[in-house]
């Protein structure tokens, strides 16, 4: 059974009333969720992914069958809420490639050189105001559409806060009408096209301070090249690590379509410093012995599931020759002291020491610390005769010892 919509009454022709009684039926409720079924999946087809290209399908959508504005309205303003959620999120230190695009990037180490990378740490050392290239690289995807390279600095364990420069040297840089963007900016490109975004308080990925570096789509890289896009862009840092507290830091690059999806995201980890050379010996030596210790202690954890009797008797004897050890200790300290060393206490309250050192080194280092002792103690209490006598004596008394063969 079939219902149709109302519609107002007017007088029509023979050939008016067919017409009308068609299109009735068309837009009756048991025809219109196959139609409208069967252009949605054309619409899609056309536009492509929803999640990588979401306004295409809103475009490529037929309102006069499909849906009200009003729906529409709403799919919109989900759409656009979404986006805007995502690029408002905080950073991942993550590499990915949503967007199929295969984007990586790749740094050359040259000669004499500023700067050094660390393959087995992901990691570049670089002096402060020193120009290191990035190779970017992506595939070529048809329809070409415009593709942008945000890049910007993170802390490795706080990915929540801004990363900024220091006064020191933001004061050195004089602030124009133009430049203030860029000015609070820790990272520099030198694409003459970069755009500096973000602010102070900004946590998020379109919000903190970052660099918006438009790529040319057009570059290919050649018959060889296999579809693949090759750029490079040249960057530098104005401040050092020093600079924010030594907190560990990372550069994130992420390529962005342009509705401000991340397609392509990769990280590498920074340390702008004085000595980049001495720094990358030092964390890779540093990584080395931290492989050694665990695998020692992996090793160790193995052998004793694998002979946990003979490791069982082991702890034993060696639980059992302490408890000998502390035994023997305690009964020699209390058996009775060398017939020549004394302590006992006097009639004002005071106490004496007598021991015997084996050498003389021992005997002047006690005084020593003695000495040391007293002197906190008239420094605290300047106006206390007894204690300055008693100073002046072991003054003396290492003066004695000093004469001592």
């Amino acid at each position: 059974m079939y219902i149709s919509q109302p519609m107002s009454w007017h007088k029509v022709s023979a050939d008016s009333d067919e017409e009308y009684h068609s299109t009735a039926n068309e837009a009756s409720v048991g025809s219109a969720p196959e139609t409208a079924s069967d252009d949605i999946e054309k619409a899609v087809a056309e536009a492509g992914d929803l999640t990588t290209e979401p306004m295409a399908f809103l475009q490529g959508l037929n309102s006069g069958n499909l849906m009200q504005f009003s729906q529409q309205s709403v799919l919109r303003e989900m759409i656009l809420q979404d986006l805007q959620a995502q690029v408002s999120t905080l950073p991942k230190l993550e590499k990915h490639n949503n967007g199929g695009y295969n984007f990586s990037f790749e740094l050359v180490e040259p000669p004499k050189s500023d700067w050094t990378i660390s393959k087995a740490l992901n990691k570049l050392y670089i002096r402060m105001n020193k120009v290191f290239n990035v190779d970017i690289q992506f595939k070529a995807r048809m329809p070409i559409q415009p593709l942008n390279l945000r890049v910007f600095l993170c802390f490795v364990k706080d990915v929540s806060g801004p990363v900024l420069r220091c006064q020191n040297h933001l004061s050195v840089e004089p602030l124009t009408d133009t430049n203030e963007k860029e000015r609070e900016n820790l990272l520099r490109c030198g694409n003459p096209n970069t755009i500096y975004c973000g602010t102070a308080q900004g946590k998020g990925i379109s919000e903190r301070y970052s660099v918006l570096i438009p790529l040319n789509v057009s570059r290919s890289g050649g018959r060889n090249g296999g579809g693949l896009v090759r750029q490079t862009l040249a960057f530098n840092f104005v401040c050092q690590n020093s600079c924010f507290g030594r907190k560990e830091s990372c550069l994130v690059f992420c390529l962005e379509n342009a509705s401000g999806d991340i397609v392509g995201q990769d990280f590498l980890n920074v340390k702008v410093c004085t000595c980049p050379k001495r720094d990358h010996k030092q964390e890779e030596r540093q990584k080395n012995v931290m492989k050694r210790k665990m695998h020692a202690t992996d090793t160790e954890e193995d052998d004793a599931e694998d002979h946990p009797s003979k490791s069982r008797r082991l702890t034993e004897s060696m639980h059992i020759k302490e408890e000998t050890e502390s035994n023997d200790s305690f009964n020699t300290t209390h058996r009775g002291l060398p017939h020549n060393w004394d302590v006992s206490a006097t009639d004002n309250g005071k106490y004496q020491l007598s021991i015997t050192v084996p050498n003389k080194e021992w005997l002047l280092d006690s005084i020593e610390g003695m000495i040391k002792e007293a002197a906190t103690q008239v420094l605290r209490s300047p106006n206390k005769d007894r204690l300055r006598s008693y100073a002046q004596s072991l003054l003396k008394l290492k003066k004695r010892a000093y004469e001592l063969p």
